[in-house]
């Protein structure tokens, strides 16, 4: 297996980037569409003050010129607001990757080869980490930054916060699973097992779900070394 020199969360810090960047765009635009009358009303004013003094002090935009501008701006804010929480989640789970990466830093000595953010097909995006054992097992694996506690009713994760059980806002098990599939394909392996590694959770279940190891991070260097 090739490895690149992509780092981990490059590929999700990049995405970080181009959100804030859509964010501060609205925001510009938003201010924009604020002082547009303001602006057109002033202009109108030098140019009628050219051809006749009394009727530039008259002259006054319709007040719905005013109320649309002022609406679409704050749609704009409110679309700068959206990007920029998407910047935050996003720099979240770069940071997540991170971590998890720190986690398995050891590998690479002990044979290992790693990589990071690899392009996968079929609209799956990227894999978080792609491993390759000396033994010549491979391993893919996704990285979740929630909080709290996963547990599990032997079908589906749950997270846990207090005393309140949430259901995840995607089938992470199933993402994984085809990702592990996907990666199987393109780098032609004979099997993939699809790890799901949690970077800030606890996770009180042991072993595998639905075919998944689910883990989180300070055990994650441990169970690839058990699996080798």
């Amino acid at each position: 297996m090739r490895s690149s020199n992509r780092k981990a969360g490059q590929n999700i810090r990049n995405l970080a980037l181009q959100r804030r960047v859509k964010a501060l765009t609205a925001g510009a635009s938003a201010i924009f569409l604020v002082a547009l009358p303001f602006l057109l009303q002033h202009i109108f004013q030098e140019l009628l003050t050219q051809f006749s003094r009394n009727s530039a002090s008259n002259l006054g935009l319709p007040l719905i010129v005013y109320i649309a501008c002022l609406v679409a701006g704050v749609g704009c804010l409110l679309n700068g607001l959206y990007w920029w929480r998407r910047a935050n989640h996003a720099d979240q789970g770069a940071q997540g990757e991170e971590t998890v990466a720190k986690a398995i830093a050891d590998l690479p000595a002990a044979g290992w080869t790693i990589e990071y953010g690899l392009r996968l097909g079929k609209g799956l995006g990227d894999a978080d980490i792609v491993c390759l054992s000396p033994r010549n097992r491979a391993y893919v694996i996704d990285v979740k930054s929630h909080r709290g506690y996963v547990i599990t009713d032997g079908q589906k994760l749950y997270r846990l916060m207090g005393n309140q059980k949430y259901a995840f806002e995607k089938d992470f098990l199933k993402q994984v699973m085809k990702q592990a599939f996907q990666v199987k394909q393109q780098k032609q392996l004979k099997f993939v097992t699809p790890i799901l590694a949690f970077s800030n959770a606890k996770v009180t279940l042991k072993g595998k779900i639905q075919g998944v190891y689910v883990v989180e991070k300070s055990r994650l260097s441990s169970l690839l070394n058990k699996l080798g």
